[in-house]
């Protein structure tokens, strides 16, 4: 996976005490799933909330922002394939999957937006960094204070079919990774004060100093 992607898939800006948002995320004042508006990449979902039953690292970080908050693409390329979910097919939601520019079409190596509703594109769409893809989808919305949310991921086949999951923050392009990394922890900073909790993101522990980043790729296996 070349280093590609350029932006946040939604807008992250200093959180404006005004309108409660920091760009596209909004500050909600009730109380929402683990008090985060924000999941790293190998956050530990317990055993009682995960698809297996068993502690499971979230393989895609997800942003919480209001229902009908435009998603954008992070990077150029091309849509290669728009399912439906199985976990949630009565919401509607789907995964979108982008291969980057420039790698031919039989590497498997895709970026994905799951859990997003209303697609603007179609598969075999060429699309640029920026432009409006989708929305975010309603799950879990009731216990988020109403928001909707939007997980992102990079993957890949390992050699047993499985899929790789790596974390996404490892590939902003060089020109724009300082900035986008500031941006989201900054996001995760101005959230910890807005609830007056400085224990829920650790910074000590990011791997590598990659903002977001708990682990570096996560192997799904079988349930």
């Amino acid at each position: 996976m070349p280093s590609v992607l350029t932006r946040h898939v939604i807008n992250i800006d200093k959180y404006n005490p005004d309108t409660n948002l920091a760009g596209d995320v909004f500050f909600p004042e009730g109380s929402i799933m683990f008090s985060r508006i924000f999941f790293p990449f190998g956050f530990v979902i317990p055993g009682s909330m995960s698809d297996t039953g068993k502690d499971k690292a979230n393989p895609q970080p997800t942003f919480l922002a209001p229902l009908k908050t435009k998603v954008r693409s992070p990077l150029d390329g091309s849509v290669v394939r728009i399912s439906d979910l199985w976990s949630t097919q009565s919401l509607g939601d789907v995964s979108i999957q982008i291969l980057p520019a420039g790698i031919d079409e039989s590497c498997y190596v895709v970026f994905e937006l799951e859990h997003v509703i209303n697609p603007t594109v179609q598969e075999g769409d060429q699309v640029n960094a920026g432009q409006e893809i989708a929305e975010v989808g309603p799950l879990n919305a009731e216990s988020q204070a109403g928001l909707g949310i939007v997980e992102i991921g990079i993957l890949y086949a390992s050699s047993e079919g499985n899929p790789v999951h790596v974390c996404p923050f490892f590939y902003f392009a060089s020109q724009v990774q300082e900035a986008r990394l500031n941006e989201l922890s900054q996001l995760m900073t101005d959230w910890e004060e807005f609830v007056n909790d400085s224990s829920l993101y650790d910074e000590t522990v990011w791997v590598d100093g990659i903002v977001g980043c708990l682990a570096d790729e996560i192997t799904e296996r079988e349930k």
